[in-house]
């Protein structure tokens, strides 16, 4: 059995796809479980049992009448309290967001890049002046740009907005 410099045992990792079990390092394994494990953990907190305070109790909570179950994030919740869930889905407008989408993103990367991080960091929130800071121009040079920018977004998106 292989071992690492501390002579400790390496225990050979696997993740399971398309059938197939592939070898992979422990680093690899373990960011590629963590997501099920942090599931899993979330699931089994959710129906740990309470006491009267709302702390988690210190019994055998598999033997306490105050064991909770289920998910608090059901939509059958959302309806019992008066929430509104959507049965159907108009296909037509999904896919014509898509569409629009796409051609954003085209749209985007066709920028140079000077002009494809104004409008990142407009879409993030960040004013005028704290762009100019960041790109290295002045505030009038970026509110010009944004201008001329989002007129030519306007212009080639014209079709689907």
């Amino acid at each position: 059995m292989p071992t690492n410099d501390n002579q400790q045992p390496i225990t050979e990792r696997f993740i399971e796809i398309d059938g197939q079990q592939i070898p992979v390092s422990e680093a690899v394994y373990r960011a590629y479980k963590r997501p099920a494990w942090a599931e899993h953990k979330r699931k089994e907190r959710e129906k740990r049992c309470r006491d009267d305070n709302g702390n988690r109790c210190t019994g055998d909570c598999s033997n306490c009448d105050k064991q909770r179950t289920g998910s608090v994030l059901s939509l059958d919740r959302f309806t019992d309290e008066g929430f509104e869930v959507s049965d159907t889905v108009d296909l037509t407008e999904l896919i014509a967001d898509k569409f629009l989408f796409e051609e954003l993103y085209a749209a985007l990367e066709e920028l140079d890049p000077d002009n494809r991080r104004i409008m990142e960091l407009f879409s993030i929130g960040k004013s005028e002046r704290e762009i100019a800071t960041d790109i290295g121009l002045s505030q009038k040079a970026i509110n010009k740009r944004k201008t001329k920018l989002f007129s030519q977004l306007r212009e080639r998106l014209k079709d689907f907005i």
